[in-house]
């Protein structure tokens, strides 16, 4: 009742929840900002965390598996039948999410979509864009928030319990450092037929 009295606007962060998206808008009638993030800095992520995923979730879930992810059926059963490195999951995942991210993108025109490093490059442009797309007031506070969170003072790597706050440009580019360079050739050959649609060959380099 706080926050409706106030006016404020909630927001629903969550990663796998692209493959509820559409379900979610109509439901509760919600404004939809996807991100899109290039391949290697996704994969770098999961493996700094030694984030896994247990791709059996997908299988049981038959209509996503119908709707989106029918393409990658028997790389996910693989993958759910035997644990697989993390940088194969990181590869299988980051197709599955922007796949249907490319569905999203001919099915929904009217939501946002953003690229992770265009955000990096220059929060405060872009978070603007945003804000006046969903007719959000980027308030002075906000601003400052942006600025002091992803300014060149702040580290170019994550510290523990200080995730949200770092140098954005330098992020940029942490997967060169992050990743070896036979798994950056993994994952650019993993993941080109649909990375092509998002990211060009210099992105790579």
């Amino acid at each position: 009742m706080y926050y409706r009295a106030n006016n404020y606007t909630p927001i629903v962060k969550d990663p796998l929840a692209i493959f509820s998206a559409d379900w979610l808008s109509k439901t509760f009638d919600m404004n939809v900002l996807v991100m899109i993030r290039h391949p290697a800095a996704f994969c770098s992520s999961l493996k700094l965390k030694g984030w896994k995923h247990n791709f059996s979730h997908f299988l049981k879930q038959p209509l996503l598996m119908k709707q989106y992810l029918q393409k990658f059926e028997a790389d996910i059963s693989e993958f759910a039948a035997r644990e697989q490195d993390i940088i194969s999951q990181a590869i299988l995942l980051w197709n599955c999410i922007h796949h249907t991210i490319n569905i999203y993108q001919e099915k929904h025109p009217e939501w946002i979509f953003a690229k992770h490093e265009e955000l990096s490059s220059d929060p405060l442009t872009e978070f603007q864009k945003i804000f006046d797309a969903f007719n959000l007031e980027l308030t002075p506070s906000a601003k400052t928030y942006i600025l002091d969170s992803s300014g060149a003072h702040n580290p170019t790597e994550q510290k523990s319990g200080e995730e949200f706050i770092r140098n954005s440009k330098a992020n940029i580019f942490n997967w060169k450092n992050r990743l070896t360079e036979t798994e950056i050739q993994r994952i650019y050959a993993g993941t080109l037929e649909i990375s092509k649609l998002f990211y060009a060959e210099n992105d790579w380099k």
